[in-house]
């Protein structure tokens, strides 16, 4: 999984954190992933709803809310997989 930390504004990230990212993940494997522990502050996942600095749209959004301050994190963990079709001609 790709990782970044950015230092933006919630307000300028297109996410949305009632929608669930894409591919295959659960919350304890994204919150590793983005370096973040329960035991700091509240841990709030969401999914990108347009591509976003290079990650793609529905990768996950992940933000610590933390008393003094907080932290995003996104990661991106949509599942891309090539279907390969392969034909063969009867003889």
């Amino acid at each position: 999984m790709r990782v970044a930390a950015i230092l933006r504004p919630l307000d300028d990230v297109p996410v949305d954190f009632r929608a669930d990212p894409d591919g295959t993940w659960d919350f304890e494997a994204l919150a590793a992933a983005a370096g973040f522990e329960e035991a700091w502050g509240q841990i709030s996942i969401g999914a990108l709803m347009e591509p976003y600095l290079g990650f793609p749209e529905g990768a996950a959004v992940v933000l610590l809310s933390a008393p003094e301050e907080s932290a995003i994190a996104l990661v991106d963990c949509t599942a891309r997989v090539e279907h390969r079709y392969q034909t063969s001609a009867a003889a």
